[in-house]
Order: structure tokens, then sequence, then C-alpha cells
């Protein structure tokens, strides 16, 4: 063939009367749409391959806990449960499986584990918002997140989600996916699964769940926290009428199943029946834990966990501040100004923490005030001046610590201050400072207090003695660290200064109140005990005074546990 014949050919692709500009943008498009082809099969293989690593039989199997030991070797909680008891499919009611489609997933029996129409629309509003809130997780979605804890918000992970979700579809049933999902989602309360949420709230099992229970549980599901009866009842109903509209609105239910539903009394279990797995101790040691070994051994699970705390005494100021707490709260509707009691109680030679108390209810406020809040000291800071002005060969004053700490001044006090381990910023650059503006948490104070009672040295708190896996080989044991940070005879003077003779024993303990809350301090030569009542939006303590001496009567009693 000729060359004349073969540009004949070529002109004879596209139309003579298409403009030669469309004809390049034709071809430039096309070539960028097969690119753009190859780039997404590629990232579709790479992501595949990427699914493929991760062991579809977990999604049905219960996951191997880690169990926390007490300081005396004894079961004090369990860590990293993923599955409840385990249920089949023919165990869960219809109603149940049609109040879970309706809240979480209406398309499910429809889609391949994406639902394509609800992943785009979140997908323009997070371009629109410039975030990343919208998931549109179906409960094939979520049960793939659950079984890899796969909770970080990035779009790698989403598309590994996919993924591995796709593979998901592909080895299990619908029935069988749904029937894992139920097993494994955590219902708040402690309970994890459908099973154990059953018998937590309303003391039956998942087959004897009515309509009405049934939709609870499943509003429950998107805040286990807030929705939890026992935590918010009237939130949990609002979330019940939800799903039960949402099921009438589909045709689900009737008008009249509804109706009576709504009518039916919830009977929900005692709730001092059931004990809750975690707890402001079991919290403290997951997170002393996460900082001390791999995150691959965590997810392997199986591990004995020797704990620093004392169980009976946890327990016991966990029951006291319980019981005190709820004459106050009692008679106020709003959260927020609820009275809260935190307690931290260290061996002052090892610096073990034996108790640790974050507020008046874990399950209500699982915020550790103990470890994480920070508040003004007042005169509860006044050992630490007259620590520093003994260490400095100077003589204090007690209940004089502006007199006491001029002897020294600002910026060396901050300086002893930070050995104590309270480290924060004073609240202002004055002389305050000398009448305790200065933050620390229970923990810190408990911490400083301490080194009064350790002769000058002080032992770096912790939870954790050791950590061995399932072969009993001993991943983590506990170095601890002391150190000298003040003459021992300037502690010796200081305990002369504060000591008391009470029951016999010589015991420091002050009480501080600075700004609507309320330090009580308490100490012997083997235990520092520290108090702190309080608002977690500021307000004036009712009855301050009761309250004081009820809690340094408590304190005094948990010395001798």
């Amino acid at each position: 063939m000729n060359s004349q014949s073969r540009q004949r050919q070529k002109k004879l692709r596209t139309p003579s009367w298409i403009p030669s500009w469309v004809r390049f943008l034709f071809n430039v498009g096309f070539r960028v749409a097969v690119i753009c082809t190859i780039i997404l099969l590629l990232i579709s293989c790479y992501y595949f391959y990427l699914a493929s690593q991760y062991d579809l039989k977990k999604v049905a199997q219960g996951g191997e806990p880690s169990l926390i030991l007490a300081h005396d070797g004894s079961e004090l909680s369990t860590l990293g449960k993923e599955v409840g008891t385990i249920i089949e499919y023919d165990q869960i009611p219809p109603h149940l499986v049609n109040a879970l489609l309706a809240r979480e997933d209406t398309r499910f029996h429809d889609h391949i584990g994406i639902d394509v129409k609800g992943l785009a629309r979140a997908t323009l509003k997070n371009i629109g918002t410039m975030s990343y809130q919208e998931g549109a997780s179906t409960i094939s979605m979520q049960l793939t997140k659950n079984t890899y804890n796969n909770k970080s918000k990035s779009i790698h992970r989403k598309c590994l989600e996919i993924a591995i979700t796709l593979r998901l579809e592909s080895e299990y049933t619908k029935d069988e996916i749904l029937t894992h999902y139920l097993n494994r989602i955590y219902f708040g309360s402690g309970s994890y699964g459908i099973e154990d949420a059953a018998q937590t709230y309303f003391g039956v099992s998942t087959r004897d769940l009515t309509l009405g229970q049934s939709a609870l549980i499943v509003g429950i599901i998107r805040g286990p926290h807030i929705f939890s009866p026992f935590n918010d009842l009237e939130s949990a109903i609002s979330q019940r009428d939800q799903v039960l509209s949402r099921m009438l609105e589909i045709g689900m239910i009737t008008q009249g199943e509804i109706t009576d539903a709504l009518a039916a009394p919830i009977k929900l279990a005692d709730k001092d029946n059931y004990q809750p797995n975690s707890s402001y101790a079991a919290a403290s040691i997951r997170r002393h834990q996460q900082q001390i070994i791999a995150a691959e051994k965590i997810q392997e699970g199986g591990l004995n966990i020797a704990s620093t705390i004392n169980k009976s005494l946890n327990n016991t100021i966990t029951k006291d501040i319980r019981k005190i707490t709820s004459k106050t709260n009692l008679t106020s509707s709003d959260k927020q100004s609820h009275l809260q009691i935190a307690a931290v109680v260290i061996h002052n030679k090892t610096g073990a923490i034996r108790s640790i108390v974050g507020g008046s209810d874990y399950l209500k406020y699982p915020y550790n005030r103990a470890l994480d809040s920070k508040h003004l000291l007042g005169s509860s800071f006044y050992p630490i001046i007259y620590l520093a002005a003994l260490d400095r060969g100077k003589i204090p004053i007690k209940n004089q610590p502006i007199v006491s700490a001029r002897q020294i001044g600002k910026d060396e006090l901050l300086g002893y201050s930070s050995r104590f381990g309270i480290t924060n910023k004073p609240a202002e650059d004055s002389e305050e400072l000398y009448r305790g503006s200065i933050y620390a948490s229970p923990l810190q104070l408990a911490n400083a207090y301490a080194v009064i009672q350790n002769k000058g040295t002080f032992a770096e708190s912790y939870f954790v003695e050791n950590i061995a896996d399932q072969k009993a080989n001993h991943l983590f044991t506990q170095q601890q660290f002391k150190k000298a940070i003040i003459s021992k005879g300037a502690t010796l003077n200081c305990q002369k200064m504060l000591n008391q003779k009470i029951n016999g024993k010589q015991i420091i303990q002050l009480t501080a109140s600075p700004e609507r809350h309320l330090w009580v301090i308490t100490s012997d030569a083997k235990h520092t005990i520290v108090i702190w009542a309080g608002h977690d939006t500021p307000k004036d303590i009712p009855n301050e005074e009761q309250l004081t001496e009820d809690l340094k009567t408590k304190s005094l009693q948990w010395l001798k546990l």
C-alpha cells in the first residue's frame, strides 16, 4: 500500500466535517481515559492484594481477651473483648433484623457490601464541607471495621475497608454477615454482642426480645455510651422511637404494631445486677499498656497483665464515691452540674497505684478526672513551699506561704514544683503562685506528697507490674524509676510540721478549697491518698463542710484497707 492510500485511510477515521480542535480534544480525552483506567486498575489490584492478607475467618471467631490481674493475682477485668456470647441466625427474631436494617442499612440485601448511592452522596458532602464526617458505612463495612479495628478516617483506610468488604461479601451469605455483625457490635454498658446486650438491659435472651426492646437496642448502636438506657433512659427511648418510625415509614411494621410497641412497658433489668467489664482502673491500665508494648501484641490478645491495683480497696472507694455523689446528683437533671469525686491511692515507696477512681460513675462519666483534669491547688501547694524552703536552709512558717516562699523566689519554687512532678504553668505570673495558683491533677499531687513520706525520693507512678503472653513469655516487666529530689532532712522536718496523731498513727491530712472545688489529702508512711471533688462546670459545692468531713473520714478508712 502506497503512502497516499495510508493517508486516505487515516483521514477516514473521523468525519471530515468534525473541526480539528474537536478531534484533538477527543484524542486527548481518549488517551486520558485509558491512562486513568489503567491507574484505577492498578490501584484496585493494590488494595485487593492488601485485602487478601486479612484472614476472613476472624469475622466469625470470638476475640481472645487479655486478662487484667489485680495486685493479689485475682481477676480484675478483661481487655480487648471483641465478640459477646455467640448466637445463630435462627435465634434472632425477624423484628430485630428489620429494626437493624431500617436504622443502619435499608438496602443491605440489594448491594454487594458497598452502597454506591450512599457512598457517592457521602463523598460529595465531604468534598463540600472539606472534612471526613460522612462514611456511608453499610452493615458489611461496619463488620469489617469492627473485626479488623479499622477506626482511622483516611482515604487509604476507606479504600482498604471497601476491598476487604467485597471479599467478605463473597465469602459469607447475607444472613451470616448480619449474625456476625450482631455478635460483634458494642452495645454499651460493657455489652459486646446482641445476646450480652439483651441479658444486660432486659434480662432475657435475644430470641425473647420484643419489638420495642429490639428497637431500643438497635438505637444504642450509634452512641453506645450516650444512648445506653442505664446512662440516659430518655435519650434511649427517643432513639427507639426513631427506629420504630423508620420501620413504619418503609413498611416493615404497621401502625398498630408501632402503637403497641410504644405502649408496652420497657422492663429494664436492674442495673445493679450486672458487672460492667470496664472501670476507671481498667481504662487506665489499658492506656498504660498501649504505651509500653507494641500494638500488634495488644491486637493478638490473650495477654496476662499484672496490675498494681488493690481490688478490694478500689471496689470500696468506687462504692463510697458513688454513694456520696448520688445523694447530691439525684436533685439535678443537668449532668454537667453533677458532683464528681476523683481519688487516687499510691504506694509511697514504689509509686505503684493501688486505686484510681476518676468520677462518680464510669459508665456515665468515663472521663478520668484523677488522671486528666487539672485544678488549682490552693493551700494544698503549701507543703511544696515548705520543702523548698527547708531544702534551701530557710525557715518556713506554717500557714504563712508568702513569707516562706519569698525566701527562695518564684523561679526557684517552680523548679522545685517540676521536681515533684507538678510541671504545669502557674495560673498567673505573680506572687499568687505562693498562694497555690498552680494546677495539678490528683495523681500529680499524690506523687508530690508521696515524696514527703518517702524521705525525699520521687518514685514514678505506674499501673502495670508485668505483661506475659499466652505462652508465659514476659513481654514487659516494670523497672521502677526512683530519684532523690530533695534532702532527707527537709522531708523529715516537713513531716514534723504536717503530721497529726490520728488513731495512734502519724498521718498527714490536709484540705484545700480553692475556686469551687475541694482537695483532701491523707498520707501515712505507706500510702498517699488524694481526693478531688467538684463539678465539670464549676459551681459551688453544696454542703461543702460536711462533704469535707465525710471525705476525711473515708480516706482514713481507706488507709486501713
